[in-house]
């Protein structure tokens, strides 16, 4: 008998749960949905949709919802909808109890924002991403002959590596492309550095940390005009 009591207690609590969520269901097929709740995340960084453009899209692609009852909206497709949206990277779609819908939107994160070919963003995951007239995000500018081939596959990662470290975060503001070789515009002081090709970036960004730190801040940053990094274990200035 003490061997059994263990299995009728699970079967026990295994009918008890069907019973209460065969209760839940049908007291969720009498609820009429009450309206959407929305939550859009990093608003204090990225701005490029609200909650009222949530709920028009919402409106637009599927309908009004409100008044009908909560199992007759299909969450999924609500998702999928939002998903398919330019600026939103994930929806997600649940209801409570109380009759609402509660959609939480992720927001796509540009890093870089290209100024050729009619304008466009690259995301944090490497992907094109229309600009916005409703918002501006501040980030890397690139601007000059830009394929987007070489916006994503070349462009995006030494960026990307930029916006992980906090000196050049702080630093960089603008990156201008001849013929896939890099001019880098600072935010500080009236100079530019000629970077050259992409090739040998990790050496050449720490040569050129230790000039910044060691060897301009010293000087002034306004002593030069030119910032050359195209010779081999050597930098190149130019004074004004």
């Amino acid at each position: 008998m003490r061997k059994i009591r263990p299995y009728i207690l699970v079967v026990t609590l295994f009918v008890y749960l069907i019973i209460v969520l065969t209760f839940v269901s049908a007291r969720l097929g009498e609820i009429p949905c009450k309206g959407l709740q929305v939550a859009v995340k990093d608003t204090a960084t990225n701005s490029f949709i609200d909650d009222m453009e949530v709920l028009k899209i919402v409106k637009r692609g599927y309908g009004d919802i409100v008044n009908t009852p909560v199992m007759h909206i299909d969450k999924d497709s609500v998702e999928r909808l939002l998903a398919r949206n330019s600026v939103i990277k994930s929806a997600q779609v649940y209801y409570s109890l109380d009759g609402y819908f509660h959609v939480e939107i992720t927001q796509r994160k540009p890093v870089l924002r290209i100024l050729s070919g009619g304008g466009y963003y690259v995301d944090e995951d490497g992907k094109i991403m229309p600009l916005s007239r409703k918002y501006t995000s501040r980030v890397v500018v690139a601007t000059g002959d830009i394929s987007q081939k070489f916006a994503c596959d070349k462009l995006y990662p030494f960026v990307r590596s930029l916006k992980k470290d906090e000196f050049w975060d702080a630093l960089i503001e603008q990156i201008v492309v001849r013929n896939e070789e890099l001019i880098l515009i600072p935010k500080v002081g009236n100079f530019k550095i000629i970077f050259g090709k992409l090739e040998g970036q990790e050496e050449k960004m720490e040569k050129l940390r230790l000039f910044l730190k060691e060897g301009i801040s010293r000087k002034g940053w306004n002593k030069y005009k030119e910032v050359n990094l195209k010779f081999h274990k050597q930098i190149v200035c130019v004074k004004k």
